[in-house]
């Protein structure tokens, strides 16, 4: 009996694929009438239930015209899938079929393959190589050789994919065209022509399945197989019938139901095609009950039509007549190539040929994806070494970082130069293939593949293997000259190209370059050869000897790789079982994110993600070392170890690789490397390539990294047994001594501190080493991770605690980044605490460290402005400023520093200020982008600066402010009670719209034009206030708890309600009810939601505080029940996400969405991320009830309401922003105790003496502090109620101060010296005491006369003057407007005189007639209407005539409107005589008086016709005598004006005088006053020329200093040292003026810019 002869198959470029299989054939009879059964019946099943593999037959009849062959699909067998049980008799193709006379002439076989993917990924094969071997099988078949049947193959499932690809094979090769030409029809059932729609195969068969074999991959949409097949099969198709069976049932198993092949991938859709379908799901569509089940009825009437059509003369093939011709010459030549095949075998036998030498390739086509590869042909040196000569340039070596796909090129490289008609030779080192890694494999197997493509090298070696039938086969170098040397070579017909991947990998690489390379001399014809490989120190060195002439050497980079990643994950992307395709975008970008350019990596992520069917699952894949790469990795270890001489270096390498913080540059590891091994490397990044090019890369960027994330976790893996291991706390504890030693060093030495304050240092702007960036921002990160047990470490940290910390915080200020000190601070905590548990607490150096950990901190929060603004404030300016405590105030540093005397501040408080509402409650509060909005229950809302927290305007509503909200991006804000709702305008602060506020509202917000507001009666009223004019009413919606029309109305009040803006969602509590979303863009009811009970029910417990995350792109609710729960939920989806107990009944979000701020009624404030609920921040005051919450739109501030406080918190958590918030996993949260001690009464108006300070206070009393600093104030007298006005007369050594019920005081104080002594006697006394009769008019400025004798008390409607001789009112004014702008001020030059300044005109008034004696008219540009005095007026110039006015709205906002300076000069300001009276000054004695005894006048504002009158016309910004006599000086242009916030003072400057000021930044400025005496006369105001404006930096106040507060109270004590109140204490700040700062706020500049010339001569500044 023949077994027919050994096939060939060629592929498409021209070579062979020589196997020598062993055939499984059926048993069968002599006279092949009869088959013998394969099986063997055990009762009425069979032993073998799934079927044998192979072709088999099941019924031969006496006389086939037919064979019907069946294809089983995935996971079934030869018999088991067309059996529905294991009975023989429910074998319908063996037991049905022959019995039935329609198939009476069909010859019946099955084949079976193994497609059990229960086993795993077990095998290597696929469609592709099951169809090779069906082939194969059919064209040996003793039944069908030699026989003209027509063929039939049916195939199921997968098994219609083999039959087509088996029969495109046939097609394609000579040898298997009259095989091919018998095949006359296809039946498919529930075949996946087009493999799953949206991954349904994949997803469907994985569910069963419990692993994925090649050829379950093949079936996935998009595979390269099922392209491939789909795309080539519709050309082979013409002339063959095609039925398309397909199920129409889902297939349920274990719980999973789904449709496995849906219609559209179970058909092909071609022109011709017979679709039918069945009523069956995929099991069940080709197994059946019994013959007459109507599914197998419409198998076998398709079956039995289909060949009645063959069998109709009309419908014979042509082809079958053609083959018949072609019979015997195909006899002919399949025994001419049995001779060829039988020499080509003793060839293969010769040459110790084992394998198929195409199973590599095949391989690693198949794992090429479509369209990859192709930028190799873009390359110049690519096409240069394919044309190359001989010798020159013949050699191309590839060398890329371990798995970047190296061998997938090398197979794109075969293939593009066999499709140029080249012959092409390759071997691919193996090195867990002990063959496959020697070179005498690869010089056997390049000679043998030569001689497969050329006969001229097939004689060649037929005639060696003659001559010398015993061929050392193991011997390189016998092999190299036999073989090539004395054959090959001298007879090479053509050029010839050898591809050798994986060099690396070759136990014996030597030999092919001291064998091969350098003896290619004597060939005939070019030899061109490409080497792919790792650059390893050997083979650099080898390609290196070669010479530049023979190599080309080139680098597979990461960005060459990463498209062709994409590519192969995209293909793949199909299989991802997800539940959108937004979702499978997202894990594609991930994938190729993480892949860093390694293909083995991405090749065994993606076979796992196929493998995943949770969210979950895909996670872990992700994370965690793919099974595979392990054994790259030791193997990488194992070559890096044989350079025991570089070991040190090579382990510090990967050290600093591995644990590094960032990836470092080139540059900045040599300069670690050379401080911890105290040694130079030229040539660094030539030594990681040679060294650890295997693990560690350098990239295009100069960065050195692993070559994977996979690599570090590998070497840091603690079960790793090599020395070149990574232990993870002794590379931290290096790594933090490296860095430590440098931050020790010189080069960040403390400045010496000058007089000039620079925002950029001149050290800053020098070289800095390249080790300089990363030692400052990572140096906590390594000792957070370091051993505490190191004492070096602990020792060099205080040193850099003690010595340099203070240039490292100046330096991150200059790099406009405050958050790696918020970091550092952390992490400090965390190495402090873990040195505690090894050492004693009180372990000195310890102390530091925790000292510095909690000043990091709170230096950010309280002085961010500063330190951006200036960095070198740190030196000087901020230390004095922070608590005795603190560990920086003890620093000390050369030079300057500021001392502030006055103040007891001992610890630090993580809240920037606490605004202290007085009598009045706080009611409601809300944040803005430039102002902070506290309600109260007086009917006001005051507007604070949202940095400073200084008080802006108060806004007057009415009544009780219940709710309040600022209109985005305006200037609007919305105030609601109970009876009304008022829109604001915040700039002027009057009333635009007045709205009758829906019943007890209980929500009020902005969305763009319209103002919502919630009603307790569930009712939504809504007003247009876009339009001019009054506000337009819209109609109002009615809540409902049912998307049912007819649902009726909710009757509760709401308990709670959050409005979700961004999300158009409004969230509502109700008692007893789940919490209702309700749709704002919809007007509808939404669902419901709450967290859950054991139940699974939806929970109706009460609710106290409802939050919805503010950010767009997180849709999570957060809910805070009665029961003290603390719940996160997913509204949309009603799932509970998170849960806590915390007790909370407020709630604050922050705008991004990322923090959740808890407040309880036991004063307690919490702070959580959003989404996980995870404690970062814990703090509590006091026991006062938290009333609301609300976060500053940029995150940074925190503000809480409770009683009469707003407190303005800044915890730290807050300032790290996006930074990740865990140091380690034990990182504690920041637990907090702010401190709550009683405070002094409030101060409210000082005035400055020459030695000492009075204050007087909300309590009523008037003190004296001494500018000596001593923290006691000495009592001097004391009113009953608050003193606001203080004023002191140093002609009379008088001191006068009114309280807010008018009530007067004048004392007389003596010496203060005794005063300022402890337990002394003073012998002050008390000249007036008298309750001052206004006409219900509040007293707002007093004005006292050179001779103290004479007080005008000033109203907002009447003036009165006061006698103190005789202890009574002499006279009194009343003026027509309470509108109308009056100053009184002493007339400079003239004791007995004194001016009122009004809005056009100055009068000149006698002290002892109080008439007017003339009248100077003022044209100052603008009015001065609606204007008063926001500060005292302050005296300077040659006798001081020349006075500065600091002017504000009248009951507006505390900005400062006009900054003008009067020349009050007898010239500008004369005095008449026509009164009669003398200019001499009268003096009479003081005495006490009790009693009040008022005269008053009316005096109406027309003037006496005798009064001299003068003009005074408007001057410029500067004097210009020429231009006669002027009464204004200067006015401050609005580029100073919106600089300024408050005027502090005057100082004189050696012959400068300077306005001091305090600027809107809290910094205490200082600008030169024009014309202030004789030698400064026709000084400029500005520089002319550049036109440019300027003023003098000097210090920084902190915010808490004003917080609350409406105007700055201070002064300027001795013309050197600041007076400011600071709550209720007196801060002295001395040598304040020592530091300068030039800042440009010339009209082009849009902010304050530093000059830093550095010289010391300011430049003009107005």
């Amino acid at each position: 009996m023949s077994t027919g002869p050994v096939p060939r198959i060629r592929d498409g470029n021209g070579t062979f694929d020589i196997r020598f299989p062993l055939r499984r054939l059926a048993t069968h009879s002599l006279d092949g009438s009869e088959p013998i059964r394969a099986l063997t019946a055990v009762g009425d099943g069979v032993d073998d239930a799934k079927g044998p593999l192979g072709l088999n037959i099941l019924h031969v009849p006496s006389n086939p015209t037919f064979d019907f062959i069946f294809v089983h699909g995935l996971g079934g067998g030869s018999r088991k899938t067309w059996s529905k049980t294991g009975s023989v008799k429910d074998h319908w193709p063996a037991e049905w079929l022959p019995k039935d006379p329609a198939f009476q002439n069909v010859r019946v076989h099955s084949y079976g393959y193994n497609s059990d993917w229960t086993k795993g990924n077990s095998t290597c094969l696929n469609i592709h190589h099951i169809a090779k071997s069906f082939l194969a099988e059919l064209a040996i078949s003793p039944h069908l050789e030699g026989s003209q049947t027509n063929l039939v193959l049916i195939g199921h499932s997968m098994g219609g994919l083999v039959i087509k690809k088996a029969y495109m094979l046939a097609r394609q090769d000579p040898l298997y065209q009259s095989l091919a030409a018998r095949i006359r029809v296809f039946f498919f059932l529930g075949t996946p022509h087009r493999g799953s729609d949206s991954a349904k195969l994949l997803k469907n068969i994985l569910q069963i399945a419990a692993s994925a074999p090649d050829y379950v991959t093949d079936l996935v949409r998009g595979s390269e197989a099922i392209r491939t097949i789909n795309d080539e099969f519709r050309h082979y198709s013409d002339g063959v019938e095609l039925w398309s069976l397909y199920e129409t049932q889902k297939l349920s198993v274990k719980g999973f139901s789904a449709m496995i092949v849906d219609p559209d991938s179970a058909t092909l859709g071609y022109r011709g095609e017979r679709q039918i379908p069945v009523n069956a799901d995929h099991r069940s569509i080709c197994k059946f009950n019994t013959p007459h089940d109507a599914n197998y009825l419409t198998i076998r009437n398709s079956l039995a039509c289909a060949i009645r059509g063959i069998t109709d003369p009309r419908t014979l093939d042509p082809r079958v007549v053609a083959a018949d011709e072609r019979s015997l010459h195909e006899s002919e030549l399949t025994i001419k190539h049995t001779s060829q095949q039988m020499i080509r075998r003793d060839l293969a036998t010769f040459l110790a040929i084992t394998d198929d030498v195409d199973d590599d390739l095949f391989a690693v086509q198949d794992a090429r994806a479509d369209g990859t590869c192709r930028w190799l042909l873009d390359k110049a040196w690519y096409q240069t070494w394919k044309t190359a000569v001989f010798n020159r340039q013949c050699l191309l070596w590839m060398h890329g970082k371990p798995a970047t796909g190296k061998t997938v090129l090398s197979g794109f490289a075969i293939d593009d130069i066999r499709q140029s008609g080249s012959s092409c030779s390759y071997h691919f080192f193996r090195h867990s293939h002990n063959s496959k890694s020697k070179l005498s494999s690869c010089l056997r197997s390049l000679a043998f593949q030569m001689a497969m493509q050329d006969q001229v090298i097939f004689a060649t070696l037929s005639k060696l293997q003659k001559a010398n039938p015993n061929l050392d086969v193991e011997n390189e170098r016998s092999l190299w000259r036999t073989l090539f040397m004395s054959g090959i070579l001298p007879a090479l017909p053509r050029p010839q190209f050898w591809i050798l991947d994986g060099l690396d990998e070759c136990s014996n690489a030597t030999l092919l370059f001291d064998s091969v390379l350098r003896n290619l001399g004597g060939c005939a014809q070019p030899v061109r050869i490409l080497i792919t490989s790792r650059e390893t120190l050997e083979l650099h060195r080898s390609f290196t000897s070669l010479g530049s002439e023979r190599l080309v050497q080139e680098q597979i980079s990461t960005e060459e790789t990463l498209p062709d990643i994409e590519r192969l994950v995209r293909s793949r992307a199909e299989a991802f079982v997800v539940v959108d395709d937004e979702r499978r975008n997202e894990l594609i970008q991930e994938v190729i994110c993480k892949s860093r350019g390694l293909f083995l990596w991405t090749q065994l992520v993606l076979d796992e993600l196929s493998n995943a069917f949770s969210e979950e699952a895909m996670k872990q894949v992700l994370e965690e070392v793919p099974r595979g790469m392990e054994p790259l990795y030791h193997r990488a270890l194992q070559m890096m170890t044989r350079a025991t001489r570089a070991k040190p270096i090579i382990k510090r390498i990967l050290e600093w690789t591995v644990c590094a913080l960032r990836p470092l540059t080139v540059l900045e590891l040599n300069a670690c490397l050379e401080i911890q091994l105290k040694d130079k490397f030229p040539r660094l990044q030539d030594t990681i390539a040679t060294l650890c090019g295997q693990l560690v890369t350098v990239d295009k960027h100069q960065r050195v990294q692993v070559i994977h994330e996979t690599a570090r976790e590998f070497l840091l893996d603690g079960n790793l047994n090599s020395e070149l291991a990574i232990n993870r706390l002794q590379a931290h504890t290096d790594i933090a001594r490296v860095c430590l030693t440098f931050l020790t060093g010189s080069e960040l030495r403390p400045e010496r501190v000058g007089r000039r304050l620079n925002s950029t240092s001149q050290a800053s702007l020098k070289k800095r080493s390249p080790i300089y960036a990363y030692a400052c921002s990572a140096f906590s990160y390594h000792l957070a991770r370091a051993d505490p047990c190191n004492n070096d470490l602990l020792s060099l940290l205080s040193i850099f605690l003690k010595a340099n910390i203070l240039t490292w915080i100046k330096e991150n200020a200059e790099a406009k980044s405050l958050v790696p000190m918020v970091q550092c601070a952390k992490e400090l905590k965390t190495y402090t605490d873990q040195c505690m548990a090894e050492r004693s607490p009180l372990y000195r150096e310890l102390q530091l460290l925790k000292g510095w950990a909690t000043d990091l901190q709170r230096i950010v929060g309280k002085f961010s402005g500063a330190l951006l603004t200036s960095p070198s404030a740190i030196y000087s300016l901020i230390p004095p400023l922070c608590p005795e405590q603190s560990a920086i105030h003890g620093t000390t540093i050369s030079g300057k520093r500021i001392s502030i005397l006055g103040l007891a501040n001992l610890q630090w408080d993580d809240r920037l200020s606490c605004i202290d509402l007085r009598q009045e409650k706080a009611s409601a509060i809300c944040y803005g982008i430039e102002f902070l909005a506290v309600g109260v229950t007086g009917g006001r809302v005051r507007l604070y600066h949202a940095r400073s927290c200084q008080e802006y305007r108060s806004l007057n509503h009415g009544e009780i402010v219940r709710h309040i909200c600022f209109r985005p991006n305006s200037d609007l804000v919305a105030s609601c009670g109970l009876e009304s709702i008022v829109i604001w305008n915040i700039r002027s602060g009057d009333q635009l719209h007045v709205l009758t506020s829906p019943k007890k509202c209980v929500a009020l917000w902005f969305e763009e034009d319209c103002l919502f507001a919630l009603s307790s009666r569930n009712e939504i009223c809504s007003w247009d206030c876009g339009t001019e004019g009054v506000a337009r009413q819209k109609s109002t919606i009615t809540l409902s708890d049912s998307p049912h029309e007819d649902s009726g109305i909710i009757r509760q009040v709401p308990c709670a309600v959050s409005i979700g803006i961004t999300h158009k969602m409004m969230a509502i509590a109700y008692s007893g009810k789940p919490i209702i979303l309700w749709d704002l863009q919809g007007d509808q009811f939404y669902g419901d939601c709450g967290k859950r009970l054991e139940g699974g029910e939806t929970s109706t417990h009460p609710i106290q505080a409802l939050q919805i995350n503010p950010n767009s792109d997180i849709e999570l609710l957060a809910a805070s029940y009665l029961d003290g729960d603390l719940v996160i939920l997913d509204p949309f989806s009603n799932r509970e996400m998170e849960r806590k107990r915390a007790c909370c009944h407020t709630l604050g979000a922050s705008a991004d969405g990322r923090l959740l701020a808890g407040g309880s009624g036991a004063g307690v404030i919490q702070i959580f991320l959003f989404d996980t609920l995870k404690l970062l921040y814990k703090v509590r005051t006091s026991d006062l009830w938290i009333k609301h919450l609300a976060f500053s739109p940029d995150g940074m501030n925190l503000a809480d309401l409770r009683d009469s406080q707003c407190n303005i918190w800044v915890p730290p958590v807050l300032l790290a922003g996006s930074m990740d918030d865990d140091v380690s996993e034990e990182t504690p949260i920041t637990n907090n105790h702010a401190s709550h001690q009683q405070t002094e009464p409030r101060v409210e108006c000082i005035a400055v003496m020459a030695d000492g300070v009075l204050c007087g206070k909300e309590d009523g009393s008037v003190n004296l502090c001494d500018l000596r600093g001593n923290h006691l104030a000495h009592p001097l007298y004391s009113h009953r109620a608050a003193v606001y006005i203080l004023l002191w007369v140093p002609s009379g050594r008088l001191v006068v101060s009114v309280c807010i019920s008018n009530r007067l005081f004048v004392w007389s104080l003596s010496d203060l010296k005794p005063t300022l002594r402890q337990n002394s006697q003073n012998k002050h006394e008390c000249l007036l005491d008298t309750r001052v009769n206004c006409n219900g008019n509040t007293v707002r400025y007093v004005v006292a006369g050179h001779a103290p004798t004479k007080l005008i008390l000033s109203t907002r409607t009447t003036d009165h003057l006061w006698d103190l001789a005789t202890a009574a009112e002499e006279s009194s004014k009343t003026w027509g407007s309470g509108s109308e702008t009056r100053i009184w001020v002493q007339h400079p030059t003239s004791p007995d005189h004194v001016v009122c300044i009004r809005p056009t005109a100055a009068d000149v008034y006698a002290w002892h007639t109080w008439s007017s004696s003339a009248v100077v008219s003022i044209d100052l540009g603008f009015s001065l209407l609606g204007l008063q005095l926001k500060s005292q007026p302050l005296l300077y110039g040659d006798g001081e005539s020349r006075i500065v006015l600091e002017l504000e709205e009248l009951d507006g906002s505390s900005d400062t409107k006009h900054i003008i300076a009067l020349c009050l000069s007898q010239r500008t300001f004369p005095t008449s005589e026509t009164d009669g009276t003398s200019t001499q000054s009268h003096s009479c004695p003081i005495k006490p008086a009790l009693g009040l005894h008022a005269r008053s006048t009316v005096l109406q504002p027309q003037y006496q016709p005798e009064v001299s009158r003068h003009i005074a016309n408007t001057a410029p910004l500067h004097d210009n005598p020429e231009q006669g006599h002027t009464a204004i000086s200067f006015y401050y242009p609005e580029h100073i004006l919106r600089r300024l916030a408050h005027v502090i003072g005057i100082r004189r400057d050696g012959h400068r005088t300077r306005l001091v000021f305090l600027d809107i930044s809290s910094w205490v400025c200082s600008t030169i006053l024009p014309a202030g005496d004789a030698r400064q006369r026709g000084r400029p105001t500005k520089d002319i020329n550049s036109n440019s404006y300027s003023y003098t930096r000097h210090f920084f106040i902190p915010y808490e200093w004003l917080s609350g507060v409406r105007h700055l109270i201070g002064g300027i004590a001795r013309g050197q040292d600041v007076v400011l109140a600071k709550k209720g204490d007196v801060a002295i700040v001395k040598g304040g003026f020592d530091f300068e700062e030039r800042v440009d706020v010339s009209p082009s500049s849009a902010n304050a810019r530093s000059d830093h010339a550095g010289s010391d001569k300011e430049g003009p500044a107005s």
